[in-house]
């Protein structure tokens, strides 16, 4: 059996001015830092280590690791969602210019389109072949492998596994920053144990 432990990232500068992220590259606030901190001593040790490749995704794994990052494997596949123009945007202004596609966004997510950015559909298709392609690299490890990722990219895998449509991605159990999630892998479908720091859904 392999145990995946998902972490979405601390908290960055952007999430603290509700400023719109994406696959831009800002850095762990304060705050942030201090979440990832918070995690050392709470995790058991872990086989492997796979991270997206984003500053706040690399700072948030170091903090965790206290340091120790020459194992880890950063990859671009499990960046967050990317949403093209909203990119460094404050939300409140997003929502004014684009008053459409933020209302599918927040309430309709299965039918979010934005010219230039990723859909939902297509985050979850990456979010699973990333996943699939780190289970199949870890095969007959009985052990801990860490994922440190992103809300929408996260949350969108393991709405999959909970038999939740989409739309319910932004639903609870609310995916906060340093939330930690666990999935076991075996015989038959995943079985998560833990979604986004809850243990019921």
């Amino acid at each position: 059996m392999t145990t995946l432990h998902f972490i979405r990232h601390g908290q960055s500068v952007w999430n603290a001015e509700i400023r719109i992220q994406g696959t831009s590259d800002p850095d762990l606030s304060e705050l942030g830092v201090s979440q990832a901190k918070a995690l050392v001593g709470k995790l058991p040790a872990f086989e492997r280590v796979y991270s997206s490749d984003l500053a706040r995704t690399r700072q948030t794994t170091s903090n965790i690791l206290q340091g120790d990052i020459d194992h880890v494997d950063f990859r671009p596949s499990l960046r967050e969602i990317h949403l093209g123009p909203w990119e460094g945007v404050l939300l409140k202004d997003a929502t004014e210019q684009y008053p459409k596609e933020t209302d599918q966004f927040r309430h309709q997510p299965e039918n979010f389109q934005l010219e230039g950015a990723e859909s939902f559909h297509e985050l979850q298709h990456r979010a699973r072949n990333a996943i699939d392609e780190i289970l199949d690299e870890c095969q007959g490890i009985n052990g801990n492998i860490l994922v440190v990722s992103h809300g929408a990219f996260l949350k969108s895998l393991l709405i999959d596994y909970a038999g939740l449509s989409l739309n319910d991605i932004w639903q609870k159990p609310h995916m906060d920053n340093c939330g930690h999630s666990v999935v076991t892998y075996g015989n038959g479908a995943p079985k998560m144990t833990k979604f986004a720091d809850a243990l019921e859904w």
